[in-house]
């Protein structure tokens, strides 16, 4: 009955159901809970043109090719991170000193790391082609166990930015430890985007992931966007449309209507 007034029809037994709609996501979630039935926030799909035609975009995947070194006991977070502030609970307080080291590199013209999920290293020719004009800076990496500098690829080093997100709509984790506030980094739709978005590239203020992992949203610009297209850096379908919050209901519930 509780089901039919929400007008979803479900046969008797069924123990899962799949959501777009985030609002009813959010009206089922305690109720499945305590039905025990699992519930799975599925997300949006975007068509081309929406992707490439907005003002600012979240890159939302990219390769990724190993682990950075040292890979045992989380060693390279104490040597690549200043860690005297990291929760040990929520992975949150890190604050990047050293370069990242590797044992080796792919092929591709720009990846990340495994456990590492808002840092991107890119070729050094399409670097200086691409990044370097726009002041955006970058660090080397280094080839592990001798500290070499690897020099086919670097390190952007994206900013981050200082204003809040809106993100009222997504679901908190607060840290019993540090009481920092993470946040579910499934997407939901559109975005949200800053009132005032640094220009290019850059990072949330705002933590993202589960348990230990704790990562920022990485935002580009529709200049960076396209230039990445054109230069085959990344597929259009890598990256998510952002909008203001004054324009993420209308365009969120546009979408949902072709779903």
């Amino acid at each position: 009955m509780i089901l039919q007034q929400l007008n979803i029809k479900a046969e008797v037994g069924i123990d899962s159901f799949n959501v777009y709609d985030f609002n009813l996501y959010k009206k089922l979630k305690p109720l499945l809970e305590k039905w025990e039935v699992n519930l799975d926030f599925l997300g949006v799909d975007f068509t081309k043109s929406e992707r490439i035609s907005a003002e600012y975009c979240i890159i939302d995947r990219w390769n990724t090719f190993g682990y950075p070194m040292p890979d045992n006991d989380l060693g390279y977070l104490y040597k690549t991170y200043e860690t005297k502030d990291m929760c040990h609970v929520c992975g949150i307080g890190t604050v990047q000193q050293e370069d990242f080291r590797v044992k080796k590199v792919p092929k591709y013209p720009i990846w990340g790391l495994e456990w590492v999920f808002d840092e991107l290293f890119i070729r050094t020719d399409l670097y200086k082609k691409i990044f370097e004009p726009l002041g955006i800076e970058c660090r080397p990496l280094r080839k592990y166990k001798d500290d070499s500098i690897i020099d086919s690829y670097v390190q952007l080093v994206i900013p981050v930015i200082e204003e809040s997100l809106d993100l009222t709509s997504y679901e908190p984790e607060i840290c019993p430890t540090c009481g920092v506030t993470k946040y579910d980094p499934k997407v939901r739709g559109y975005y949200p985007l800053h009132k005032h978005p640094l220009p290019y590239i850059y990072k949330s203020k705002e933590y993202f992931g589960g348990g230990f992992s704790a990562n920022r949203k990485i935002f580009v610009s529709a200049l960076v966007r396209d230039l990445m297209i054109e230069n085959g850096i990344s597929k259009y379908y890598y990256f998510v449309p952002c909008a203001k919050s004054e324009d993420l209901d209308i365009k969120n519930q546009d979408l949902l209507k072709w779903i």
